[in-house]
C-alpha cells in the first residue's frame, strides 16, 4: 500500500513540474516575440531614446529576401540607400528644404493658430 501511496504522491509531482515547465516556456515565448515586434516596428529604439535624433528612417521597401530600399532623414536631406548583405550604398540624394510632415495634432494647432489671426 505505501507503494502505491508513492506512485501516486510522484505522479502529481510529475504533473505540477510539467505543467511548470509548459507555463515557464510560453513566458519565455511571448517575451521573446514581444521583443521581435518591438525590433521589427522600430518600438525598441523610441522606448530607448533614440528615436528623436537627427537620423530617421522616412521608409522602407523590401525588394527580396535581405535585400531592401531605405530613405533616410539627416537633417535637411533625404538619403536613398540600398541595403543588401553585402553592404550599403547610396543611390540618390535629395535636399529636403522642409521641415519633416508634422504630426496631426500639430498641424491641426498650426492651422487653427493661422486662422484665427488672420
Amino acid at each position: 500500500m505505501d507503494n502505491a501511496t508513492l506512485t501516486g504522491a510522484g505522479a502529481g509531482l510529475g504533473l505540477a513540474a510539467v505543467k511548470m515547465a509548459a507555463a515557464l516556456l510560453l513566458i519565455l515565448g511571448l517575451i521573446f516575440l514581444a521583443l521581435a515586434l518591438l525590433k521589427r516596428f522600430g518600438l525598441a529604439s523610441r522606448l530607448q531614446g533614440r528615436g528623436a535624433g537627427t537620423l530617421r528612417i522616412e521608409e522602407r521597401v523590401a525588394l527580396g529576401p535581405r535585400k531592401q530600399l531605405v530613405v533616410v532623414r539627416f537633417l535637411n536631406r533625404l538619403l536613398v540607400l540600398g541595403v543588401t548583405d553585402a553592404g550599403i550604398n547610396l543611390i540618390a540624394e535629395h535636399k529636403a528644404d522642409h521641415d519633416p510632415t508634422p504630426d496631426f495634432q500639430t498641424a491641426l494647432e498650426r492651422e487653427s493658430g493661422q486662422d484665427s489671426s488672420s
